[in-house]
């Protein structure tokens, strides 16, 4: 039986394309476009606000209901997270439908991953529903990642980073779900970004 044979790739050619890559001048061209993308969308800064009136919402929610209606009622109050975060966004100037030529769908794109991360909240909640605002955190958080390279955006690397970790090492530790403390500790972390937001969309303006 004959394996089939892939085309090499002339030794020429694929040496002119990494020489390509390499260039100087797409790094230039990459970083110009990831600031003109910061600058469109305002660095998103109405979503991670967004998020921290949302936090602030389910901490209230899981101390005046049981856990079940409390993860029903969380996860309807997601539907007003992207409403709220586009009109503040707009406050601060920016706009989330911002289009760039080479990353205007991108950052759409990290939004909708987070329709991915929906079979395993809402599995979690049917099966062990205490940990379902800790899989919320973590989850949705780290959606945020990707951000800290499209803005070049520490503040998003603490919102990203900090999500996935300080609830993750905080359960760990105490071997609990800690139902109360995990949304006062993604509002905490929230607002944190947002300070550290602001003092980048003030930097960006100088």
């Amino acid at each position: 039986m004959s394996m089939p044979i892939t085309p090499a790739v002339p030794q020429g050619i694929a040496a002119s394309v990494d020489a390509d890559l390499q260039h100087p001048s797409l790094a230039t061209m990459l970083d110009v476009e990831r600031d003109r993308m910061a600058r469109l969308t305002a660095r998103g800064i109405g979503m991670p606000i967004a998020g921290t009136l949302y936090w602030l919402a389910v901490a209230w929610l899981v101390r005046e209901f049981p856990v079940g209606k409390a993860g029903t009622l969380s996860f309807i109050a997601t539907g007003a997270v992207f409403p709220i975060g586009v009109v503040v966004n707009k406050w601060f100037g920016g706009d989330l439908f911002a289009k760039a030529e080479r990353f205007g769908a991108l950052g759409m794109l990290f939004n909708a991953m987070q329709f991915a991360f929906w079979p395993v909240v809402v599995l979690v909640y049917f099966v062990a529903a205490p940990w379902t605002w800790f899989t919320m955190a973590v989850l949705f958080g780290s959606h945020f990642l990707g951000y800290a390279w499209l803005y070049r955006s520490r503040a998003y690397a603490v919102l990203g980073g900090g999500m996935v970790l300080l609830p993750s090492l905080a359960a760990w530790w105490t071997r609990d779900p800690l139902v109360t403390t995990v949304p006062l500790l993604a509002a905490a972390i929230y607002a944190v970004s947002v300070a550290m937001l602001l003092h980048e969309l003030r930097s960006a303006a100088r």
